[in-house]
């Protein structure tokens, strides 16, 4: 990681609130981000896989986007997500945030189609740079190969490198990997590397890494930043391993939902879009207790 970025720390991936007829409620995302913020987490990033980007539009995301922004919020502090297979999609998301003064975005692959080789992947973020205009803003690459297909092994990295050179500022490792994520630690100095894995941030942060990229901070924003921070003790550790485990094991984001829309008193976060289905108030309830919250 280069010494100098600010592009480190903990960034908080939002969930997003939503009404009945599940449109993005701006003002109340909002609001969530700043709460994160103002606990230690140094940006927040909407619409990733915690925020269900792949369930809103694009032009749902802007609006959002433009709206945060007129309310007010620093947007020099958000890393949006970008997930879309189309070009056009994911490059009118990439020039919004860069109009926005966003910090960077997170562009995960396209995923549906195989693609060709590391060649269709470089292809499509070349040309989704190109039809938003080659606006300047970094990019973090989004390696989740659940979901993409696509594993960023040094390989690719190297070649998106070679095609879009310092454009490419990050990579978000969300495998849980730590071989792996230390892999890209060493043959990319020079980028911020984070996970999105509270069970070896630590780890990851010690041999070099960024940070982390992670849902956790919804709940727990000042313990992440804390585990970040290092010098914790083993049975620190060993709690935010446990909360990882119960959260992932309760279905993910619709257990966050669920969590912080009790923590907040606030409906708007708790129902997931279709397909996902809102987690039940008696799974809840005992998650609650088990995370002693």
């Amino acid at each position: 990681m280069n010494e100098y970025t600010d592009l480190k720390g903990v960034i908080g991936a939002s969930l997003t609130p939503t009404n009945a007829d599940y449109k993005i409620d701006a003002a109340a995302l909002k609001d969530h981000c700043e709460k994160m913020l103002s606990q230690g987490c140094e940006f927040t990033s909407v619409f990733g896989t915690t925020g269900e980007g792949a369930s809103f539009s694009a032009q749902q995301k802007i609006n959002a986007l433009n709206e945060m922004s007129a309310m007010g919020m620093d947007m020099s502090r958000q890393v949006p997500g970008i997930i879309a297979s189309s070009i056009d999609e994911a490059a009118s998301l990439y020039k919004v945030a860069a109009e926005l003064g966003c910090r960077a975005a997170l562009i995960i692959p396209p995923f549906y189609y195989q693609p060709a080789g590391n060649d269709g992947i470089v292809d499509f973020y070349e040309a989704v740079v190109a039809a938003a205009g080659s606006p300047d803003l970094g990019i973090i690459l989004y390696n989740f190969p659940f979901y993409s297909g696509v594993p960023f092994t040094p390989s690719l990295v190297k070649d998106v490198l070679f095609r879009l050179g310092g454009r490419i500022i990050g990579i978000k490792d969300s495998t849980g990997d730590l071989a792996g994520g230390l892999e890209l630690i060493s043959n990319f100095p020079n980028l911020s590397i984070f996970t999105g894995d509270d069970r070896i941030l630590s780890r990851m942060v010690s041999g070099g890494g960024a940070g982390m990229i992670g849902g956790l901070p919804n709940i727990f924003p000042a313990d992440c930043v804390i585990l970040y921070k290092g010098g914790v003790d083993e049975e620190f550790e060993s709690r935010a391993a446990k909360r990882i485990e119960l959260v992932d094991g309760h279905g993910g984001l619709i257990a966050l939902k669920a969590l912080l829309a009790k923590k907040y008193n606030q409906p708007l976060f708790f129902k997931p879009l279709p397909p996902l289905s809102p987690l039940s108030d008696d799974v809840c309830s005992k998650l609650k207790i088990e995370l002693m919250l």
